[in-house]
């Protein structure tokens, strides 16, 4: 029989009632032996013959009459086409189909997102409220959206499917159905499943649905998934299986904020009223913007130092660097920090700390120059007031001078002079830093020049030495003092002295200039920057070095003018050598950055480089070394930071790479990392490993060789990302996941159109009741007979008969 007939009958009789209300379904059964059209063709050719029948009938009847002649007679036809059907009313009983109800219980539900959104977050707020849940954790939205307004979305579905309700730690378990008992079982669920496994809980549901009929399954979750198979792979899954995926995402779907710090670098000890540079890495994930970094010393409010920096939130890390000078003695632990953001949820990262020893320690400098030029007058008047004492005498002295063609009375007269370079090591290597001007080597012996060599080499002294027009360096051509030079001898260029020079220049700081802490003339980066580019008065006198040694530092460099090699010329130098470090002036003309400025940055700079010369005094005699790793733990993949310092920079290798650790993983597996020095910092080598696998790890330094046990430091690398290593909602997963299994993604303020969307699903009959036959129903033969004897009397009435 044809299908839509049945249908529209079948429509009739039950009222038109949706198919899934209910536990019975209702079906019409025909007994009809012969083909449909067959019927079809009858039934309309019987209609046909009886409409060419009254259109020929007199014309007496009128139109009106022979109408409803026609209609009668029609349906006599239809009443005898319903009893030749023979239906049937045949009843069946089905079981409705599942919908599940997965309810995510990992621990990123625990969340609670600052919404950006502030009419979501209120409407949420209140909604949570009134079911008296205190936080607006992801959890407790999806548990509010299942019960609230009297549990109406849950009394929606149990009234159109077969309701099983799972979390996601045990998705083969269904909790209690019965009303008071889900209601108290949905409250009872907390979000402390440690990892996300969302395509294997899926699945697992999928499979405990075998043989099942199933509508769909209806997931609330953030969409993070941390192991086993992707929701791709689920999606995928279902569609095989024909089980759409709806999906309600909760949370935030922006990144959460995160400002960092890592990798502080100070040194451990400086001399008081030092410059004290903190260097430190700020990283940002999910936050653009302003971000301000602030210095304390612990235990004080007030920051020390602070600086407002431009940040974005692609996970990039910029260097940053916060400058004190502490003004009293002592060992302080001095704290970075990065201001918290409203929406960072973890601010344990926010700072770092590090103890800084401060000290006041006599230090002993000697000054050689051949005759008295204005650095040597000036430098001189400096250095006697900032280290001699009062009543201090001789060799007590901190401050010492020669003056290799000064009068034999000039020594008696000036109470820090000495009349002869010391001849003796050990009356040398008394002294810290030493100081060499335009000396002429003719002057000094050449165990003398070896002393000064081993001044640097072996003691660890500090070694600065200025160019002059006369005899450094070019007279040291072949004297043992020839390789502490920056480069070689023959390299250099010396204006000749009747060239009248008139152009003048500022030296410009490089990279590490700026960051050396010699050469901070202010109490701030920006100003000591714009000092040296713009304020400093120029100078005119310098040598060229046109090829710079390997592993030579350049701190300030010519703005203009380039060497053979196309690199800026260089103006001041650092080098390591031995276990002492030389500084090089291509100039000796910094007494003009007193013009107008007394010695406001002319002393401030060379007392400074002196202290930086010095520091290893401050840390005595000890020759101990720290390996540090800048965490306990790390995230697979993510850089790990050795470092080794030398408390004794003395004592540090004389090579750049010459510390060799060893990394050695909890089973036993071992590599090699070499540590390279540090630019700035003779007594600091560092590495960075990035690809360690998971496990405990102990590094120890296996070079240099330490008597007895080597330094050593512990670490763990973790794996895989704990549950909170990315917190956002992940909107696009759980979107690309519904539309391949041919489901809906919502999102919480349109959880609402769910129902709408949901299929009916697929009843199964379970049972069939006895058939009602409808093709002799009592009242047929009555409306036939009445039917007739209309037909009959009416025909009388119109003369038809």
């Amino acid at each position: 029989m044809n299908d839509s007939l049945k249908q529209f009958v079948l429509r009739l009789l039950q009222g038109d009632r949706p198919a899934g209300s209910q536990a019975l379904e209702n079906t019409l059964d025909s007994t009809w032996p012969w083909p449909a059209w067959l019927f079809w063709t009858i039934l309309i050719g019987g209609i046909a013959f009886v409409v060419t029948i009254y259109i020929r009938e007199r014309e007496s009847a009128g139109r009106l009459g022979k109408t409803v002649l026609a209609s009668i007679r029609v349906l006599m036809l239809m009443v005898l086409a319903w009893m030749l059907l023979g239906w049937t009313w045949q009843q069946h009983r089905t079981d409705l189909p599942d919908l599940v109800v997965v309810i995510d219980d990992s621990g990123s539900m625990a969340l609670a997102d600052e919404l950006e959104d502030a009419s979501l977050r209120a409407n949420l707020a209140a909604r949570l409220k009134a079911l008296k849940f205190d936080e607006l954790t992801r959890l407790n939205i999806a548990k509010t959206l299942l019960l609230e307004s009297n549990e109406k979305l849950l009394k929606e579905l149990e009234s159109r499917y077969r309701l099983k309700v799972v979390r996601m730690s045990e998705p083969g378990r269904t909790l209690e159905t019965k009303a008071t008992s889900l209601v108290q079982n949905v409250n009872a669920i907390e979000a402390k499943l440690p990892a996300s496994r969302l395509g294997d809980s899926l699945r697992e549901v999928i499979e405990t649905q075998r043989g099942r009929p199933t509508a769909a399954i209806v997931m609330l979750t953030d969409g993070i998934t941390t192991e086993g198979s992707s929701l791709q792979d689920a999606a995928a899954y279902a569609r095989r299986k024909s089980i759409p995926l709806y999906f309600i995402g909760i949370g935030n779907e922006r990144p959460p904020i995160d400002l960092q710090l890592a990798d502080l670098l100070a040194d451990e000890a400086v001399f008081l009223g030092d410059a004290i540079n903190f260097e430190f890495r700020l990283s940002s994930r999910g936050y653009s913007g302003n971000a301000k970094v602030s210095l304390f010393r612990d235990g004080q409010s007030e920051p020390l130092a602070e600086q407002t920096l431009k940040v974005t939130g692609d996970e990039a890390s910029q260097v940053v660097r916060l400058r004190t000078r502490p003004a009293e003695q002592g060992d302080f632990d001095y704290v970075v920090q990065v201001e918290p953001q409203p929406r960072e949820m973890n601010t344990t990262n926010n700072k770092l700390s590090r103890r800084v020893a401060v000290r006041e320690e006599k230090l002993r400098v000697l000054y050689a120059q051949s005759y008295p030029n204005y650095e040597f007058r000036y430098l001189k008047n400096v250095l006697e007031r900032e280290l001699n004492r009062p009543g201090q005498e001789g060799e007590e002295r901190g401050f010492r001078s020669v003056l290799q063609e000064a009068d034999v009375e000039f020594a008696e007269t000036d109470k820090s002079a000495k009349a002869v370079f010391p001849v003796s090591r050990e009356e040398l290597f008394k002294y810290d830093v030493l100081i060499l001007g335009d000396v002429n080597p003719a002057l000094l012996t050449n165990s003398v020049l070896e002393n000064i060599y081993e001044f640097v080499n072996v003691r660890g002294g500090g070694l600065i030495m200025m160019a002059g027009p006369k005899y450094l360096p070019l007279a040291y051509r072949d004297s043992p003092l020839a390789a502490l030079f920056p480069a070689n001898v023959d390299s250099f260029t010396v204006p000749d002295s009747d060239t009248i020079i008139k152009n003048g220049f500022r030296p410009r700081l490089t990279p590490l200039g700026q960051n050396s802490p010699a050469l901070q003339l202010t109490d701030s980066p920006a100003d000591t920057l714009k000092l040296w580019n713009e304020t400093l008065p120029q100078l005119r006198w310098f040598a060229r070095i046109n090829d710079l040694r390997p592993g030579v530092r350049v701190l300030a460099e010519h703005p203009e003018l380039r060497g053979l090699d196309n690199q800026p010329l260089p103006i001041i130098t650092l080098q390591f050598h031995g276990a002492g470090k030389v500084v090089f002036h291509a100039t000796d003309e910094t007494y003009r950055w007193r013009f107008r400025a007394g010695d406001m940055y002319f002393a401030r700079y060379w007392i400074q480089t002196i202290r930086y010369l010095s520091r290893s005094k401050l840390l005595g005699e000890a020759d101990g070394v720290e390996l540090t790793a800048d965490r306990d733990e790390y995230q697979q993949g993510e850089a790990i930071r050795l470092r080794a310092r030398f408390l004794d920079e003395r004592a540090a290798p004389t090579e750049d790479d010459g510390v060799l650790c060893i990394v050695q993983h909890e089973a036993g597996q071992r590599r090699s990392v070499r540590l390279r020095r540090d630019a700035l910092n003779r007594g600091l080598f560092e590495a960075v490993i990035d690809t360690l696998p998971p496990g405990r790890y102990r590094a120890w330094i296996a070079a240099p060789v330490f008597p007895g046990r080597p330094p050593s430091r512990e670490f763990r690398v973790q794996s895989p990302p704990g549950e909170l290593a990315e917190v956002q909602m992940k909107a696009a997963d759980l979107q690309a996941a519904a539309k391949a299994s041919e489901g809906q993604f919502y999102r919480v303020n349109d959880a609402g159109k769910l129902l709408a969307a949901l299929p009916p699903g697929r009843h199964v009959r379970v049972e069939s009741l006895p058939p009602e036959p409808l093709w002799n129903l009592p009242w047929l033969p009555i409306v036939f007979v009445s039917l007739l004897a209309s037909e009959w009397l009416l025909r009388k009435k119109l003369g038809l008969v």
